[in-house]
């Protein structure tokens, strides 16, 4: 092993963000970054093509128990069950934990702020730059708006797409940004209902809108995922950054400093 060289594991290899994970740190020279074990549940490891990860010098575990002492950061995308049982190891055994799974619920979210009081933990709906941009940017025209008292007539509504396949709706994302308003609102004491659309079609990489409606015009702020490779190069690049850390929870706008 490499001076600071960074262990890195997948939990849910064979789902979409482990494959394209997998295939960027397969394909591209990353520093410091050691791919050091892949985890999958019992029924997905029949579909594997084990062949390819074996030619990678990794044999594919159902379990990140019997990976524990080959890698520094995990990085979770599998679900939320799945997620609190390898967060509740990583905890035991001091590792670090990168989640991108969406669909917990309060209790659930709880339990993670609980156990990142020991553990560092990047938790995050969405690990593209250009949506956690979008966030400071809504933050910003919500100040604006606020600040000026142009919201009285004022609708938003935040329109979400993905494949038919994402069990969560609205998407963790969509919530984010729903989050990131009434938080935005709460600074100056101001309750406005903000309205979710969710729409399950095809292959959907992913796509989000965020629609401000006053009386005769609307501003529209789109973001669309031509693919994962956004998501899944945002994932590596917080399993980079909280390598250093000891404990607490962080998110992308850590990550990216914004």
């Amino acid at each position: 092993m490499k001076k600071n060289q960074i262990r890195l594991a997948i939990a849910g290899i064979n789902g979409r963000m482990g494959k394209n994970i997998f295939k960027i740190l397969n394909t591209e020279k990353i520093n410091n970054i050691l791919l050091n074990g892949v985890t999958e549940s019992k029924i997905s490891l029949k579909k594997i093509n084990k062949i390819l990860y074996k030619s990678n010098f990794l044999d594919i575990k159902s379990n990140i128990i019997d990976i524990i002492d080959k890698f520094d950061v995990l990085i979770d995308f599998t679900n939320p069950k799945t997620t609190l049982k390898n967060i509740n190891i990583c905890e035991k055994y001091k590792k670090k934990i990168v989640i991108g799974t969406t669909g917990f619920t309060q209790e659930q979210k709880l339990i993670i702020r609980k156990i990142s009081k020991n553990i560092a933990i990047i938790l995050s709906s969405n690990f593209s730059q250009g949506i956690n941009i979008l966030l400071k940017i809504i933050e910003n025209i919500i100040n604006i708006l606020c600040k000026n008292k142009k919201i009285n007539n004022l609708d938003i509504d935040i329109i979400e797409k993905h494949h038919k396949k994402k069990i969560d709706l609205p998407s963790g994302t969509a919530l984010s940004l729903k989050n990131t308003i009434i938080k935005a609102y709460k600074k100056f004491n101001i309750l406005k209902k903000i309205t979710c659309h969710s729409i399950r079609a095809a292959d959907l990489y992913g796509e989000h809108s965020v629609l401000f409606s006053f009386i005769g015009e609307q501003i529209e702020l789109i973001h669309k995922a031509s693919n994962r490779m956004p998501f899944a190069k945002g994932a590596i690049q917080a399993a980079i950054w909280i390598n250093n850390k000891k404990s607490g929870i962080y998110n992308m706008h850590d990550v990216l400093e914004i």
